[in-house]
């Protein structure tokens, strides 16, 4: 994001007036920047986790079917969503809590990283980022975000750990 940021700002260079480079160069850092951030903090609190052993409880909690490890990572997921709010460190973190162990449970990573990804966009709420850029850009009430978004992504995100269980069957 980073490297896009700065190439287009040089691109922009040749276009635009001085200081509607600085202008968009700040713009595009305050948006690009949070989500750097929320990687590196999930990725930092995967790895703390990871060290600390989680994986190895896991690993000997479960048998070598996979949907008891599919569930239990967008269940993580899920959970780590509703209490930090965040759905990218969410993710990360629930996938990099089993995928150390996958080998061991005949779980292919990919199945991690959607089952992951499915559970991180369960009750999207209040403390979410999205939830609020959701409400903002349908212009809706507090309410009405809850009405319609939070129990459209959550049956979403249900449907799609239905989906990759399936998709497990087949790998």
């Amino acid at each position: 994001l980073l490297t896009g940021l700065v190439g287009a700002c040089l691109v922009a260079r040749k276009c635009l007036p001085q200081g509607a480079v600085g202008e968009s160069f700040n713009q595009g850092f305050r948006t690009s920047g949070q989500i750097l951030v929320l990687t590196g903090v999930g990725g930092s609190l995967a790895a703390v986790v990871e060290k600390a052993g989680l994986g190895d409880i896991v690993k000997d909690s479960f048998s070598a079917s996979t949907w008891a490890p599919l569930a239990l990572v967008w269940v993580i997921a899920a959970v780590l969503h509703m209490a930090i709010g965040s759905v990218t460190t969410s993710a990360i973190t629930a996938a990099g809590i089993l995928a150390p162990v996958a080998p061991g449970l005949d779980v292919p990573p990919v199945l991690i990283a959607l089952a992951a990804g499915a559970g991180s966009l369960f009750a999207i709420h209040a403390t979410s980022n999205t939830f609020w850029l959701l409400q903002t850009l349908m212009g809706q009430t507090t309410r009405g975000t809850l009405k319609t978004c939070t129990l459209t992504v959550s049956g979403a995100s249900v449907i799609a750990l239905l989906l990759v269980q399936a998709l497990s069957f087949v790998m």
